[in-house]
């Protein structure tokens, strides 16, 4: 075999160990870039739904009106105010299509309000108004009528009119909507503006942040292959010495020779990426399998697309020119030096007759290695910790491993598989608040801005705060529905300033919003990173009126006991209320109703104990999931008196009266006018009316007819009276004093079932008007309480009775008594309390039916998008820790081969196996300890660079340089491991051979190291 064929495919053992650390190396990354394009392939697939069709931009009228060309639509608003109040006008030019966006479902069509013939508009109004609009170019008075049911592309707070009104008070900007679709996959993130559908493309634009990031550990790989081939091609070329003076005198150029040295150096290369492509596809496919096995959320199918295999190509390519860079560097002295200059060099086999000075000099110097093998070392250190901090950051985004979870959860629907498919109830927040636990009911809004992903939430500024511990540093607080708060770390990400307007679009519904930034606030880890939008604002385009993504808690909720010894969170199905009759006839059966909610997402039974003097009564419920049933169950009225009927910590008092007992209402007015006349009820204890019953005032009696009311004459003289009533031997009184000029005022009655509740009980509110007077009587009726402020001009004829029955929305948030009350031109005329419970069970059953888990919203969502994210930061971790022991392993295997002769030395003048491998170790100790605290010096200043040059941002979030000491420590630890054990490797083969065979000699045709002959004559081809 000619000398060619000798230097190209002669391969040792060394040899074929470069080629495993650069499959290793070739592996880590080909696998990782694998498994992140299966992963946006996922997530294509995943929220395939969301897909956008146009973008929106906002220009500002100072740069005059936009180009209307292509296919665009241009909407003209202006900033006017109405009434001292701040409001939007968006003018719909006459041309413009109605359907802008189109979509296979319903919900993801982008609708333009219609304008109806008339009107000038339409606003948020309950009926027809007129309103005054200022603007820049002046006031004028709009016609306009109550939003579209179903259109949510435009704010329901804005006014939307003509282009032509708009013009009237003044333009401010326009929205410039883009119909061309930006498509999906890697690179299409619109350089401008905001994708009017933004979930997919927010996640899709992370992960091409990430695999950006891995562009650097791309670099990294080729620097490690670099280090790893240059020191074997070394090794090889100083083996071969004295074959290249005999190849080279016999007249072969030193460039061929170097040539041959690089394309030896690229085959290793390209058999290891070769090799490496291979196991990375089967290891990642092998990881997913087994992760699907033991049960995590992994739904990867890992495969070669077309993108990827670009990548990969890409990747591979840089291996490879890596390793011919590194071949010809190795063989450049033996291409260029003169021949004679070639050739085997002894070194020093010890040391003898040192003094003192010399001796410590040689206890801090290394025995048999050079110090030159610090810098090696060190790159290939150092590429591990840069990698190691990357993973390190990016767990501390997308995984809970990351830490500084803190003592803050998340709360979704049970089964969600992701949290954006997640939907709850916004009251349930209010449950867990009752109970004591600090709640924040949030929406996911992934946006996406001039190309930049982010994340924006729907929450309550002052509830996220108290969860998160969030502190307002500038501006403040959000009052408005086009008002939000953006933390310091996105306000640098998108140079967004207090003060400074967003266009916001949908997230999974197309939509533009415009919000004021008028806060910002500092939280810890990457709470910060984040626009907090209103709850209602975001509620729109994002899930559904009430219903919210995830409830943020702090600190865990534990499981509670309920009284019957079944705990709560055993299902979703929690009692929410007792109600019943107020009054019982004694004998007859009291009704009690007890109502179930089921806050899980599957249908769920509850069986439910009533207990009522001494008796105990149980009831099954049946509920489907997010609604509420009642189960009854009855008891006799059997002792006269009041007495509380309970179910859990919920009570409902029931009074039992004598069958013949009557009254009349104490509603009935206490004041009256001279010479009125009244009409007087008489009932009985449990309100039936008494017909046949005599009514009396200081004259004649009157008998009631059927209806149970009679018409009584008051006294004309002022002063004090008693109205009796009469029923058998029955009497019931009613004190009344006639004062001139008193205004006759209706009779109310209002009643609250059930009486008391949790947080999520909506009682009924059942109100009773009826005028007594025998002179018709107009007043203005209002019901005021928690979650409910009405008002009404009722007109009443004389003796009319009236009866209306509604439910409060909200506005019970903590446990306690509440008051509701009806008033008459501002006179109360009667109140009712309701009694919210706090239940602990409650909560205890919101938080286990859903799915609790600690850590931000984003690191549940990006789990969620990937599968599991510790998969993915695993393998990074594994496989870079196995480049860095191969290469660890070369860089020393070069020192080592370089010093074989005194190792032989040492042996062959009695030194044990031992006794070289402890000092070997020894002098790796000595480089490695100073090699790795450089490592790790020059990776924080690498990771603070990035910082610094704003590259350290995915998903939106702005990654910290700022390492936990800890994580240095287990760095540096890691590093001073990982180098012995490649110094172990690359020693043993050394420790094994005869020292004979490392001795310098003219026959010797081969090391420990070179298992086939080395090319010692040249050939004629």
């Amino acid at each position: 075999m000619g000398y060619r064929n000798a230097l190209l495919f002669r391969w040792s053992r060394r040899d074929r160990l470069t080629v495993v650390v650069v499959a290793v190396t070739a592996a880590f990354l080909i696998g990782t870039v694998l498994l992140l394009f299966t992963a946006v392939t996922y997530s294509e697939t995943f929220a395939e739904p969301l897909a956008n069709s146009g973008t929106v931009t906002y220009h500002d009228a100072g740069n005059g009106p936009p180009d209307p060309g292509g296919d665009v639509t241009v909407l003209p608003t202006a900033t006017a105010t109405t009434n001292g109040t701040a409001v939007r006008l968006v003018g719909i030019p006459p041309d413009t299509p109605r359907v802008l966006i189109e979509g296979s479902a319903q919900w993801q069509e982008g609708r333009l309000p219609t304008i109806p013939d008339g009107v000038d508009g339409r606003g948020p109004v309950s009926q027809q108004r007129t309103r005054t609009v200022s603007g820049s170019n002046g006031t004028i008075s709009l016609s306009v009528v109550p939003q579209e049911r179903g259109t949510t592309f435009l704010s329901n707070q804005w006014y939307a009119t003509n282009a032509s009104t708009a013009q009237q008070v003044g333009v401010t900007g326009y929205f410039v909507i883009d119909h061309s679709p930006s498509g999906t996959g890697l690179g299409s993130l619109p350089s401008e503006g905001s994708p009017l559908v933004s979930a997919l493309l927010y996640v899709l634009g992370g992960l091409e942040q990430v695999l950006w990031a891995l562009g650097i550990a791309a670099a990294a790989g080729g620097l490690l292959v670099l280090i790893v081939v240059y020191n074997v091609t070394k090794m090889s070329v100083r083996d071969r010495l004295d074959a290249i003076r005999v190849i080279r005198s016999t007249g072969a150029s030193g460039w061929r020779v170097g040539l041959l040295f690089t394309l030896r150096a690229g085959l290793l290369v390209t058999t290891g990426v070769v090799l490496g492509y291979a196991a990375g596809l089967i290891l990642i496919k092998a990881l997913v399998n087994v992760a699907i096995y033991v049960g995590l959320p992994i739904a990867l199918d890992v495969t070669v697309t077309g993108q990827s295999a670009t990548v990969v190509a890409g990747v591979a390519g840089v291996f490879v020119l890596m390793g011919l860079v590194a071949g010809a560097f190795a063989a450049y002295p033996a291409a260029t030096r003169p021949p004679a200059s070639l050739g085997s060099r002894h070194a020093r086999s010890g040391q003898s007759g040192q003094s003192t000075r010399a001796k410590v000099r040689n206890w801090v110097a290394p025995t048999f290695l050079s110090w030159r093998s610090v810098v090696p070392t060190a790159a290939t250190l150092t590429v591990f910790g840069i990698t190691f901090l990357l993973v390190v950051s990016l767990a501390g985004l997308a995984s809970p491993l990351g830490g500084g979870a803190g003592d803050s959860g998340t709360i979704t629907e049970a089964g969600a598989p992701h949290p954006l498919n997640s939907r709850l109830d916004a009251e349930y927040a209010s449950a867990l608040r009752a109970d004591g636990t600090p709640a924040s009911p949030e929406i996911i809004y992934a946006q996406v801005s001039d190309g930049q992903p982010y994340m924006a939430h729907g929450a309550e500024y002052d509830e996220f705060a108290n969860v998160t511990g969030a502190t307002l540093v500038e501006g403040q607080r959000p009052q408005r529905h086009d008002e939000a708060v953006i933390g310091s770390d996105l306000s640098q990400t998108l140079d967004v300033e207090v003060g400074d307007e967003l266009t916001v679009s949908g997230s999974v519904k197309p939509g533009i919003r415009r919000v004021t930034v008028v806060g910002r606030y500092d939280a810890p880890r990457t709470l910060d990173d984040l626009l907090i939008l209103p709850l209602d604002s975001a509620a729109d385009l994002a899930t559904g009126p009430g219903e919210v993504h995830m409830i943020r808690v702090k600190g865990p909720v534990s499981e509670i006991d309920d009284a019957d010894g079944v705990a709560a969170n055993q299902s979703g199905a929690v009692v929410t209320g007792l109600s019943g009759p107020e009054r019982v006839t004694e004998g007859d059966s009291i009704n009690l109703s007890v109502a179930v909610r089921n806050v899980g997402n599957e249908r769920a039974t509850r069986e439910v104990t009533v207990r009522y003097r001494g008796a105990r009564k149980a009831t099954t419920v049946t509920v489907p999931p997010g609604q509420e049933r009642t189960g009854t169950v009855s008891f006799r009225a059997s002792e006269l008196g009041p007495a509380n009927a309970t179910a859990g910590e919920y009570t409902h008092s029931v009074t039992v009266v004598s069958p013949d007992a009557i009254e009349i209402p104490n509603q009935l007015p206490s004041q009256a006018p001279p010479g009125s006349g009244l009409s007087v009820p008489v009932v009985t204890k449990t309100g039936d009316r008494v017909s046949n019953a005599t009514v009396s005032v200081n004259g004649p009696s009157l008998r009631t007819g059927a209806s149970g009311v009679a018409v009584v004459p008051l006294p004309r003289e002022p002063g004090n009276y008693t109205i009796t009533a009469r029923s058998g031997d029955q009497t019931a009184t009613h004190d009344i004093q006639i004062v001139r000029g008193t205004e006759r005022e209706l009779y109310a009655e209002l009643s609250i079932s059930p009486s008391s509740g949790s947080v999520l009980t909506t009682p009924t509110l059942t109100i009773g008007l009826a005028n007594p007077w025998q002179e018709p009587i107009t007043r203005d009726v209002g019901v005021i309480g928690p979650g409910v402020s009405q008002n009404r001009t009722v007109y009443m004829p004389p003796g009319n009775v009236t009866q209306t029955r509604f439910s409060p929305n909200g506005g019970r948030g903590q446990p306690g008594t509440y008051t509701y009350r009806v008033t008459a031109n501002g006179t109360t005329l009667t109140t009712t309390d309701y009694t919210v419970t706090g239940d602990r069970r409650l909560a205890s059953a919101v938080a286990s039916s859903g799915s609790y888990a600690s850590g931000t919203p984003i690191e549940r969502s990006v789990e969620g998008v990937f599968g599991n994210v510790q998969l993915i930061l695993g393998v990074l971790v594994a496989l870079s820790a196995l480049s860095t022991v191969g290469s660890t392993t070369a860089t020393f295997a070069q020192g080592v081969h370089a010093r074989r002769q005194a190792i032989g030395i040492h042996r062959s003048t009695g030194a044990t196996q031992w006794r070289v491998l402890r000092t070997i170790l020894a002098d790796i100790a000595r480089i490695a300890i100073p090699a790795t605290g450089l490592a790790l010096v020059l990776s924080v200043a690498a990771l603070q660079v990035l910082e610094r040059a704003g590259w350290l941002v995915f998903f939106g979030f702005r990654l910290s340089a700022r390492t936990p000491p800890t994580i240095l420590a287990a760095i540096f630890a890691g590093g001073v491991l990982l180098a012995l054990f490649g110094a172990l490797v690359a020693t043993v083969p050394y420790l094994t051979a005869s020292p004979v065979s490392l001795l310098p000699s003219g026959d010797r045709t081969r090391t420990p190291d070179d298992e086939s002959t080395d090319a010692r004559q040249p050939s004629d081809d």
